[in-house]
């Protein structure tokens, strides 16, 4: 959960995470441009009485049946074309709401965040594949098995942390996976270990989910089609 705070990251567009701008009792639609770990940059599109750099403001985020109200202070403000941009520094009362907020940035980080691995330092192992692979926030990686010849997109493993979504080309299931505690730094992927109808698993394939909304222009066009595949 620790990202680097000052990164900004900009939500995809059919990301379905939401904001207000709260200045006093007045609440006005706002659109995400960008987000870190300590401030969010809205567009306002509409003018707000009394909002000026340095005055205390409110946002509240909504995504899906969440909802997080945070304060924050006005730090930038600038005219555009279409509105207003606003830069707010977030101000967090303890860790459980710093946490929660860090939640929701996260599968827009790993998202965001993945460049490819330079071919030289990704180890080609399998005569019949070839592997690319990329790698970003939040221990994250994402492998791809590609087969040669046809250059067929056959299975991929997405790690997110210390968990992992996999693919094979056989079953076509979405499957999850932990690191085991082993006892080695390095430990070692398990075969999956939580039920169909667990939550954990759940939970794991719903940030796989909101991950792919958010992948970075990094990630081609053929790998997204083939993570989306498999996401449902």
């Amino acid at each position: 959960m620790e990202l680097r705070l000052n990164t900004r990251y900009t939500p995809g567009a059919t990301f379905p995470l939401q904001a207000w701008l709260l200045v006093g009792v007045n609440e006005t639609p706002a659109k995400i441009r960008d987000i870190s770990g300590n401030g969010i940059g809205l567009r306002l599109f509409e003018p707000v009485a009394r909002l000026a750099e340095n005055s205390p403001v409110r946002v509240r985020l909504r995504f899906g049946a969440h909802q997080q109200l945070l304060a924050g202070t006005v730090v930038h403000l600038q005219a555009e074309a279409a509105g207003m941009a606003c830069g707010i520094g977030l101000q967090f009362a303890d860790f459980p709401e710093r946490k929660t907020y860090l939640q929701l940035l996260q599968p827009i980080a790993i998202g965001q965040s993945l460049l490819p691995v330079p071919e030289d330092r990704v180890i080609q192992n399998e005569p019949q594949f070839i592997k690319r692979a990329y790698r970003g926030d939040e221990n994250s990686l994402l492998t791809v098995w590609v087969e040669k010849g046809p250059g067929t997109l056959r299975s991929f493993e997405f790690q997110m942390q210390d968990y992992f979504c996999h693919v094979d080309g056989q079953s076509g299931v979405l499957e999850a996976y932990a690191r085991e505690d082993s006892g080695s730094h390095k430990g070692k992927l398990s075969n999956p270990v939580f039920d169909i109808s667990g939550t954990i698993q759940s939970e794991i394939r719903q940030l796989f989910r909101w991950i792919l909304p958010n992948l970075a222009a990094a990630v081609p066009d053929d790998v997204r089609a083939f993570l989306q595949r498999h996401a449902t």
